[in-house]
């Protein structure tokens, strides 16, 4: 094995043993020139984003983008231009694009979903109906395709954005074809976090290197970079969903099962105790016990250990995503990245 892998997997065991503090990513991210004003401006323009948009459109979208969430998508976005040499400024167009794209695919969650909450507050269905929601949804792609096509680098970044936004697509597509069969294999489910979750990561962290004129083996190490940690921030979400407080997660546990919805820690429990696979057919055509068949079911997750399966799978998923990023000149915001990487894999809600 070679040394510099060795060293990420020795980092990946030492956090996972010990728990990464969220300071030290917040240290790292700290110690980044210029960071707090290109959050500053990306909020900004988050909001002039939707100046033109029809009221009930602009509501529904201003009403989701800003309740705030966690600007992953943005932060590695600027973080990248940073690495790759660029002004980190000159990339907040593609950061707001990356959060736009992210927040419409959140938009038609809750319809597909009829999720009653997000981010803490009523979702945007609850208070504009479903149809306003999904319009709205779709209005932000377009305004994300908008705004990347009058950058400088729209030649290398938009193509990729148009594939991108057609995996998350396909990936909605497939995790809707396997609800409520709790029969999803694991490489089915890979199949949508890639494509749900992992495409926008990569597209996100190439775009930093392409705003900073980049091409190339750079933003292509990126892009496995953003895919590794999208991948990893999925499975640690999934995992959470089964074994975090729901004080701090904002939600209560076993919220996937009931939507049915399988992951990977559900898909362990399944291939252990096939039986549970009745049990929460139940749960979905509304004939069971949802409360008891959750906490049933929460149960066999643990002691199967699909919670560790999922976290051990992340942790594999984050070691090559680094890998990838030693590509990346290193400075500050590599550091960065880096920091923010090993957080997100080890996160505890």
């Amino acid at each position: 094995m070679a040394a510099q892998e060795q060293a990420i997997l020795s980092q990946l065991d030492a956090s996972a043993q010990r728990g990464v503090r969220p300071e030290r990513a917040q240290a790292a991210l700290a110690g980044v020139p210029s960071l707090p004003e290109s959050l500053l401006e990306l909020e900004a323009q988050l909001t002039r984003a939707t100046e033109d948009a029809e009221a009930k459109l602009q509501a529904a979208a201003r009403h989701l983008v800003s309740a705030g969430g966690k600007r992953i998508r943005p932060m590695v976005t600027l973080l990248a231009c940073g690495a790759c040499g660029g002004e980190m400024r000159g990339a907040v167009p593609y950061a707001v694009a990356a959060e736009l794209t992210h927040s419409a695919t959140l938009l038609h969650d809750d319809v597909i979903d009829d999720g009653p909450v997000r981010r803490g507050q009523p979702a945007s269905r609850v208070i504009w109906g479903n149809a306003v929601s999904v319009l709205s949804g779709d209005w932000l792609l377009t305004r994300a395709l908008e705004i990347v096509s009058a950058e400088p680098a729209r030649s290398a970044a938009l193509p990729p954005l148009l594939a991108t936004m057609r995996r998350l697509v396909e990936g909605e597509v497939l995790q809707l074809s396997l609800r409520g069969g709790f029969s999803a294999t694991e490489q089915a489910y890979m199949d949508v976090v890639m494509g749900k979750t992992a495409s926008l990561f990569g597209w996100a962290a190439a775009a930093g290197a392409w705003a900073a004129g980049e091409v190339g083996e750079i933003p292509a190490a990126l892009v496995r970079f953003g895919e590794g940690i999208g991948v990893a921030f999925q499975l640690v979400d999934d995992a959470l969903d089964y074994a975090a407080d729901p004080r701090l997660l904002g939600k209560r546990l076993g919220t996937d099962l009931i939507e049915g919805k399988a992951t990977l820690p559900l898909i362990r429990a399944c291939e252990a105790e096939p039986a549970l696979r009745g049990r929460l057919g139940g749960v979905v055509d509304g004939t069971a016990d949802v409360e008891a068949v959750a906490g049933e079911v929460i149960a066999v997750v643990k002691r199967v250990g699909g919670v560790d399966a999922a976290r051990a799978l992340a942790r594999e998923h984050t070691r090559t995503a680094l890998e990838a990023l030693e590509q990346v000149p290193d400075g500050v915001h590599r550091r960065a990245l880096h920091a923010a990487a090993l957080q997100l894999t080890e996160r505890a809600f």
